[in-house]
């Protein structure tokens, strides 16, 4: 009401001076019919403002320069972390090399043996490398986990699935743990197999995964498995059962840290990056020049690279064949340092391939070369 009075006691004078000092009627009545639209606009104004502030109250959020309205507490609080998250800056990742440091992860542990390796031949576990960085006991490995997992170390990160091939003594999958705080972590590990002969499932040597603080809570909660990750019928079982739930956070990190042998190396590849999300990675440690790794990097890595940069087309063009047919399809990028590659899906969706696609192809290490180099 009281709007109403402001805004005929601020027009109505206008249009009464008009009448008293003019008496051409034709001029007061087009003069008041100027003032019409006026007047509308200030009654659509006050409708609006008696709208706003007399209908029953709705939860509503100011934001600038829009302003959102939510119908219940609800949406309010979904419009609240949506503005929240769009009106503050991304955090930073955090630094991988200081949260391994306060675990025995051999992953950042030539860091620390690198300087006395250099002080004394006899401290190092390769003194005759011509690389000073390949003489110490440990790796480097900060410089790849730091930028491909930094944006999941966070507090603020999504949820993810994270799968590590070989537990051993538990310090890696303690900093990935540290590393990655809302990260649903699982790892496997062959030496916790009943003792027994190896022949028969079970494992004859020692079992360091024991010793860990964390280890009968990680097997009572289902995220150490103990197991061949070279088998695919292990491997199926405990993807289909512990893994692949539905309520599970997306699988978007696999890391290869077991025995490495190149086959198994290669298992891990062909089993996990067709499973593994759009966007994830699979990450491969150790191969380097050692008799156990070594054909993963001179075989399989150089495949997968020829691959990356396939086009295909008709047989006129240069002649060329695809070596891993269900890979490629898949592949986004490779991304290598020092003893470490790291494998880049793309946006295609992950699939559960059957048994023979899951395996590694088996030309895949006989038939390298002619792959590589023909004739196609």
């Amino acid at each position: 009401k009281n709007v109403f009075n402001f805004i005929f006691s601020s027009v109505r004078p206008n249009i009464m001076v008009i009448v008293s000092h003019n008496k051409d009627q034709s001029y007061i009545r087009s003069s008041s019919i100027c003032r019409w639209p006026l007047i509308a606009f200030f009654v659509a104004s006050a409708v609006v403002l008696i709208l706003r502030f007399n209908l029953p109250r709705v939860n509503h959020i100011e934001s600038d320069p829009f302003t959102l309205v939510a119908t219940n507490e609800t949406e309010k609080i979904a419009l609240e972390t949506e503005m929240m998250a769009s009106a503050s800056p991304a955090k930073p990742p955090r630094n991988f090399l200081e949260v391994a440091q306060t675990t025995d992860t051999d992953k950042i542990a030539g860091y620390k043996y690198l300087p006395e390796c250099l002080a004394n031949n006899q401290m190092c576990t390769r003194p005759d490398a011509e690389r000073e960085t390949c003489r110490p006991w440990g790796h480097f490995y900060d410089t790849i986990y730091t930028p491909w997992l930094g944006k999941y170390s966070t507090e603020d990160a999504a949820p993810i699935q994270f799968v590590e091939i070989g537990f051993y003594n538990g310090a890696g999958f303690e900093a990935y743990s540290k590393y990655l705080p809302n990260a649903e972590l699982h790892s496997m590990e062959i030496a916790c197999l009943p003792e027994g002969p190896q022949n028969e499932g079970e494992w004859p040597w020692e079992n360091e995964a024991k010793n860990h603080p964390w280890y009968e809570r990680l097997l009572q909660t289902r995220r150490l498995h103990c197991g061949d990750a070279s088998d695919y019928n292990f491997l199926k079982d405990k993807w289909m059962t512990e893994m692949k739930r539905k309520e599970a956070p997306p699988l978007m990190v696999v890391v290869d840290d077991g025995s490495h042998l190149h086959d198994h190396m290669a298992t891990s590849l062909f089993f996990w990056f067709p499973r593994i999300e759009p966007g994830g990675i699979l990450i491969v440690e150790d191969i380097q020049p050692i008799s156990e790794a070594n054909k993963f990097r001179t075989h399989i890595v150089p495949q997968v690279m020829k691959d990356l940069h396939w086009c295909g087309g008709p047989k006129s063009s240069e002649p060329d064949t695809r070596c891993f047919p269900t890979i490629q399809p898949l592949l986004q990028g490779v991304h290598c340092e020092m003893h470490i590659c790291v494998f880049v899906r793309n946006n295609e969706p992950s699939s559960e391939p059957d048994q023979v696609s899951s395996m590694t192809p088996p030309a895949a290490f006989r038939d390298a070369e002619k792959c590589l180099f023909g004739p196609h």
